[in-house]
């Protein structure tokens, strides 16, 4: 397949039928999503063309918020293969993200406003709509629990046995929790900013699903400085309790399986892997029982 070829299909699908004035720079190509900034009769867009039906989800995902009004991109227009941008990088309203913006405190204030309205709507429209959506939690399986068991050369530690045995009624529990549209996938990288400072938002949401609203939080402040989180917490309000205890176990989970299917080992893994050797990972396990 010429990639170059199905991009111009597409772009003419989209509306941009001079395919003589287009000028195409490619940005990124990742997991078979292709990003490239456009430049066409004095407008400039940037087109996200999808390869793989699975990262194609996140065109309905950005029809699901725009129904929900909530702030996204500027969605131009739109195939069942590929999206048409605002390019931030030209935005009179938003600026990309920057890496200092995970220390700025005015930042975090009005970004948790943002995860605020996506998990008070989210939750209605899970309620109203089911749950059809990515939701994370599901790579922890019996056979994944395995998979880190055997590949972290930790067959013998109990806590396998512990979540094995219990596996049931742990994901009972988390059951029991509300679900809420989760975003999953905060870094500055993905962070538009109001050139005003009174907005902020994020963007690229091809792993937004089904989860709860802890996930979010602990994924932003994991990144934020400790200052920022405090600020994030405080401007989103109270965190429940129950929620924090399953996803301080079930999160581990989640990064180690993700990690063990990566060729090497990635860096950003190790503090997940350390806790089944200091025993953290059993004490979650065990909270999570005890609720």
């Amino acid at each position: 397949m010429n990639i170059i070829e199905e991009v111009y299909k597409e772009l003419i699908k989209l509306g941009l039928l001079n395919t003589n004035h287009i000028d195409l720079e490619e940005i990124q190509n990742k997991d078979g999503i292709y990003l490239f900034r456009i430049a066409y009769e004095n407008k400039h867009f940037v087109l996200k063309y999808f390869l793989n039906d699975e990262y194609a989800r996140e065109i309905k995902n950005y029809s699901i918020l725009e129904e929900l009004n909530i702030p996204t991109i500027k969605v131009y227009a739109r195939t069942d293969r590929a999206l048409l941008l605002e390019d931030l990088k030209r935005s009179k309203k938003y600026r990309l993200g920057k890496e200092s913006d995970l220390m700025n405190t005015e930042v975090a204030k009005v970004l948790a406003t943002w995860y605020v309205d996506l998990h008070t709507k989210g939750a209605k429209y899970i309620y109203e709509n089911g749950s059809n959506l990515y939701r994370e939690f599901d790579v922890v399986t019996r056979e994944n629990i395995d998979l880190i068991k055997n590949k972290s050369n930790t067959s013998d530690n109990r806590v396998w046995d512990l979540i094995l045995d219990n596996y049931d009624l742990i994901f009972s529990k988390i059951g029991d929790l509300e679900e809420t549209l989760t975003y999953n996938d905060f870094y500055w990288t993905n962070l538009a900013v109001g050139n005003d400072g009174k907005e902020a938002m994020m963007f690229d949401y091809n792993l937004l699903g089904v989860g709860f609203r802890y996930n979010d939080i602990r994924n932003v402040c994991s990144s934020l400085s400790e200052e920022a989180g405090k600020v994030f917490i405080e401007e989103y309000g109270a965190i429940d309790e129950e929620e924090k205890i399953i996803d301080d176990g079930i999160s581990t989970l989640v990064t180690l399986i993700f990690a063990y299917r990566r060729p090497k080992f990635p860096n950003w893994a190790e503090e997940s892997l350390n806790t089944i050797h200091s025993g953290e990972l059993e004490k979650a396990i065990e909270s999570i029982l005890d609720l």
